[in-house]
This record gives structure tokens, sequence and C-alpha cells, in this order.
């Protein structure tokens, strides 16, 4: 696990912003992802943060953490940071950075120098350039031949990709991949080209005119091959955004299918075909719980289409959308509950739902009833509905439990001392109106009072308590 911390006087000149000299004097020639690297840490450090942070940085950033420590790295010849045992890295202040001596074999880089001007003859790298160069393949181990064939790849793929930050950016990509040596390169380069005419008829799908560069294929060959998508697939999605965001936006659409489950043909035609009547439905069940999302891209994505893939009919989604509102559940999250609750005991269909609500709304009538005859005035609570599943599971008929409501009618707390009635009818095995009545007027109660003196009479010790009130699940 890395760790990051301050030195001493960092923390002493107490900076948590960015000093001008790190803007003006090594920002200009560093890599991107090498600043995102530095100023993220930095902040991460600020806060006190004390997880792993090289694991959190590379989830903040989308980079891999070897991608993090290469940035530290060259941090670290920069002067402004140090890597200690390659695990620590100390922020150190840039108003006096410490910058190592890095020497780099002239004889060994003399090859890729020359072949260099070959590859590039219009362009002249600047020391800074080449330095960089060298720091890759020293850090990554990536041959010198290997690095020359990816530049003269870069270029032989036209459209004016021949930066630094370019090639660097592909020599990563491949090196997370272990290509190192120049028969992997080689190897890897015929794998590109091989989809080279795959890809002009992507873009023409796409409606793009310039011509594919590696990261376009690259980024192809991860949904074919780390995905698994046919190219009939990815044309079907691409058809869908014809001139309308390019590789970019299709690359997130795909990943969007993919997280759908949608990988075949059929499958994209048919998640493209319903895209549009699931949009409307995240607006309806929004709106039936009384929450507001200006993209419904999220609510698609976590909720909507998970519980579609798990069978629910739209119809028993908007369904079941009103009956959260009704029992005052008002978000996405309470709303996943429910549906959970549904899937559970197998409820997926509109008709299904109505029928589960039905059966509901008949037994809270018949706790309203119980309202009405003790004179109880109030919203039906979830207690008062395990009580009276309770009473019907005992064994008593409505007519009972009606009867003994009555008799506590306008009595404070009804319910609970409607309860202790019937439970006490219940262990006195009475089951009936007439012997309810005469058993609650008090012509039976004797051997209730004379039960309900006696407990006081014992004493029992914990272990015999513990015993007795182990499973209430056994009593009959």
């Amino acid at each position: 696990m890395a760790i990051l911390r301050l030195s001493n006087d960092y923390v002493k000149q107490g900076f948590t912003q960015i000093d001008n000299l790190f803007i003006r004097d090594f920002l200009p020639s560093a890599n991107g992802d090498d600043v995102k690297i530095y100023l993220a840490g930095l902040e991460l450090v600020s806060s006190g943060y004390d997880g792993d942070c090289v694991e959190k940085l590379a989830s903040s950033l989308s980079l891999s953490p070897s991608r993090i420590m290469e940035g530290f790295a060259y941090w670290d010849k920069k002067g402004i940071v140090e890597v200690a045992g390659g695990e620590t890295v100390t922020f150190l202040s840039v108003k006096t950075p410490v910058t190592p001596v890095i020497k780099f074999n002239a004889q060994k880089y003399k090859v890729f120098t020359e072949e260099t001007v070959r590859i590039f003859p219009d362009k002249i790298l600047t020391p800074n350039e080449y330095n960089r160069y060298f720091e890759f393949m020293s850090s990554s181990g990536m041959e010198v031949n290997a690095m020359l064939l990816i530049m003269q790849y870069c270029k032989d793929m036209g459209g004016g990709r021949t930066s630094t930050d370019y090639v660097l950016a592909v020599a990563r990509a491949w090196a997370e991949e272990g290509l190192l040596k120049e028969k992997q390169i080689i190897a890897k380069i015929d794998e590109m080209e091989t989809c080279s005419e795959d890809m002009r008829t992507l873009f023409d799908a796409l409606g793009v005119k310039r011509a594919p560069d590696a990261q376009d294929k690259q980024t192809f060959n991860n949904w074919t091959k780390g995905l698994s998508y046919s190219l009939d697939a990815v044309l079907v999605a691409a058809r869908s955004l014809k001139k309308r965001g390019g590789m970019e936006r299709l690359d997130k659409l795909i990943k969007e299918l993919h997280k759908a489950g949608a990988i075949t043909s059929e499958e994209v035609a048919e998640y493209l075909k319903n895209k549009d009547s699931i949009h409307n439905l995240c607006i309806t069940i929004c709106k039936n719980i009384g929450v507001y999302y200006s993209n419904t891209e999220n609510v698609s994505e976590v909720y909507v289409v998970p519980w579609l893939n798990l069978g629910f009919e739209p119809e028993a989604l908007i369904q079941v959308s009103k009956y959260c509102f009704l029992r005052n559940t008002k978000t996405l999250d309470g709303m996943q509950q429910m549906i959970q609750k549904f899937a559970s005991q197998g409820i997926f269909t509109a008709n299904d739902i109505l029928s589960y609500v039905s059966r509901q709304v008949q037994f809270d009538e018949k706790i309203r009833a119980v309202y009405s005859h003790c004179g109880y005035v109030g919203a039906i609570g979830n207690k008062d509905r395990e009580c009276y599943k309770n009473w019907e599971e005992w064994g008593f008929d409505e007519s009972v439990i009606l009867a003994v409501s009555e008799r506590y009618k306008d009595k404070t707390f009804p319910m609970t001392s409607i309860n202790r009635a019937l439970g006490a009818l219940r262990n006195a095995k009475i089951f009936d109106v007439n012997g309810a009545n005469k058993f609650l007027d008090g012509e039976d109660c004797g051997r209730v009072n004379n039960a309900a003196s006696d407990y006081d009479k014992h004493a029992y010790t914990d272990e015999q308590l513990k015993q007795a009130f182990v499973n209430f699940d056994n009593w009959d």
C-alpha cells in the first residue's frame, strides 16, 4: 500500500494551494496525466486521507496504479516529490526542488536519437521530449526498437498524431498490456492492422470522415476482445449515433449496453429501440414517487434497466411507483426495496401487482372495520397490520375480532387492549363470539385471575428463563 505524506518544510509553509512556481516552471513541460496525478495527490494528502492513496487516485483519475506511480516517479525526477522504497511519496516544496541528477547512457540511446530523426524528418524534438522518451523506456523497461516501432506506427496512422504526448500515451497503454519487446510490438501492430477494414466500415456508420488512429483501433479492440462485441453489434450501435459524437460517444454507449447486458446485434437493436420508452418510463416513475432528475441516464442505468432485466413489465414498475407514493416511500432506493419484495414473491406483471394491492386494500378494510367498532381515528400502521395478521393466524374470524373491538370503544389505546384480550382468549382456547363475551364479562375470569396472580409466586433462575425464551417459533 502506497502512502503519501508532506515534508516538514512543506507543512511549515502551510501550502494547500498550488504555488505559482509550479505553474510557471513545472507545468508547461509536463504530460497532462502527470499534472493530474500531482494535483490530485496533493489535494488527497492535504485532506488527511490515510487509506491506499494510489488505489484512490487510480480510481478517481481513471488511470492504472502503475501509471500513478509512473507519474510520481516523473515528479521525483523533477525534485518536487520524493519516492522512497516504491511506497512512500513525499511532496517537497517547489521553492527548493531537490532535482536528482539523471544521466542517460548516450551510447544506449544513440540509435534511438538517430532513428527518431529519420521517422520525424520534419520535426525537431526538444531535449525535454527526448528526456521524456528516455525516462519512459528506462522506467517501463521497453526496448528501444519497440519504442521506435510505436513512433513509426503512430506516424503511419496519419492525422498529425505524432506529438510526444500521443506517442507516449499509446506506448503506456501497450506497456500496461505487458508489450515491451520488439516482437510483441510487431504482433500488436499486425493485430491492429487486421481491424483497419472494420474501422473504415465503422467510421462510415458513424459518419466520421477522418482516418482512424491508434487509439481508435485500441478502443475497437477493447470492445471486440475485452467486451466480446461482434462487428455487427458495434455497427448497430454506431448507426444510432451517426454524425453525433463519434468514437467518444460510441464508447460511452457500448459501455452502457454492456452494463445492460445487451451484447448481440439483436439485443443491441432491441435495447436502442426501447431506449426512448425507457427514458419516458424513468420520467413517469420519478414523477409518481415525487422526485426529479434533470438527466435520467443514471436512473435508467442504476435502477430501471436492472428492474426490467429482473423481468418486471414497464406497467408493473409504474404500478409499484404509485404504490410506493401511497405508502410514503418517495425515493428510488425505497422503491428498490419494494421491488425486491415483489421479486422475492414472484410478482412481476401489472396484473400481479394490482392483485397484490387489491389484497392489501381488502386487508386494510378489515382493520378499518376494527377502528370503526372501537372508535379509533388514525392512519393504518404496519404494527396494526401485523396484529390483525396474528389474530387471523390464531384462529379468530372477523365476527369475534369485531365483537371484542366493540368492548373497547372510545378507550385509550384500544388496539393494545384488543390485542391483549384476543391473546387471553387464544390461551383459553375460546374462538366463538358467545364464549368470548362470557369470558370477557368475567364469568370465566377466575382462572384467568388465578393464572395472572401466580407468576409472582415463583422464583426462576437465569438459566431457566434463558431456556424458556429460546425460540418462540416452536410454540403451538
